[in-house]
């Protein structure tokens, strides 16, 4: 089934829904993850938080990529549509790099071989988060304007 004037079938904007929840799950549990660090905690569970960084924001991502900005891209239209699209892009290799390096970090700290404090930690964490958070808003946004295109339109007019 086809939405609108967009060729995303709904089994994929599901998926894509479902990616940004799975996302959006991590982002609380790095809130907390940040929290107990503020009171100098090392939670359980970090080891498994830092495992799955890295999968979660690769799967999104490929997602994205694959079947959301393609149909982003040939509704744009317009200059501001494809520098909008490629900040978004760039935004994931950026993504990436930050999960990587917030995955390791958690790992070492896990391991109490971090030598970055636990206060820094929290405030690496809750940075990367709320990226996550803003990103996913402005995709779902998107989203939503890809999906009430009527056949033969711009998502962003000219």
């Amino acid at each position: 089934m086809k939405m609108n004037g967009s060729s995303l079938t709904a089994t994929e904007v599901r998926a894509l829904e479902d990616k940004h929840r799975d996302l959006l799950i991590l982002c609380l549990k790095l809130e907390e993850l940040a929290a107990d660090f503020d009171t100098g905690e090392i939670p359980r569970g970090i080891q498994k938080v830092a495992k799955h960084i890295g999968p979660l924001v690769a799967a999104a991502h490929t997602l994205e990529e694959q079947k959301f900005y393609p149909e982003l891209e040939l509704h744009a239209g317009s200059c501001f549509g494809s520098l909008l699209l490629d900040q978004v892009k760039s935004e994931h290799r950026v993504d990436r790099r930050a999960a990587r390096e917030l995955s390791l970090t958690l790992a070492a700290v896990a391991r109490k071989r971090c030598r970055l404090s636990l206060q820094t930690v929290a405030h690496m964490v809750r940075g990367f988060q709320e990226a996550v958070r803003r990103h996913i808003t402005a995709e779902q946004m998107l989203l939503q304007q890809l999906l009430n295109v009527e056949p033969e339109t711009q998502v962003f007019p000219a």
